[in-house]
């Protein structure tokens, strides 16, 4: 048996902060590298508490960006596959928490003056 030759499902990568965390009610984003693999199909999932919204956007030049949205915290994962198959490190397990603004607890603040 030879090297494999070609495209295909392990040629494809992913990168980007929305493949590792991200925020409720943000957009979220990471990047598709499909030129290596040839032609075929891409599917992506995120699945999670709630329905996350996709937007997917085909730069024309093999890669591909995609933004989404999820409305409650919690871990989802991102699926990514290639004609069916899933490209490396797919699926993704991704931490959705809240925005940092939700996070802090504002103290009163007093001031004494003599």
């Amino acid at each position: 048996v030879g090297p494999i030759l070609g495209g295909g499902a392990h040629k494809v990568r992913a990168s980007g902060s929305g493949l590792i965390r991200g925020e409720v009610n943000s957009t979220n984003e990471f990047n598709i590298y499909t030129r290596e693999a040839g032609a075929g199909d891409l599917a992506i999932a995120v699945e999670g508490p709630a329905k996350a919204e996709i937007d997917f956007f085909d730069r024309k030049d093999g890669s591909c960006g995609v933004a989404y949205v999820c409305p409650e915290a919690g871990d989802y994962q991102i699926s990514i596959k290639f004609n069916d198959e899933h490209i490396p490190d797919s699926p993704f397990n991704v931490s959705i928490v809240p925005p940092f603004n939700d996070a802090r607890k504002r103290l009163p603040f007093k001031r004494s003056v003599k």
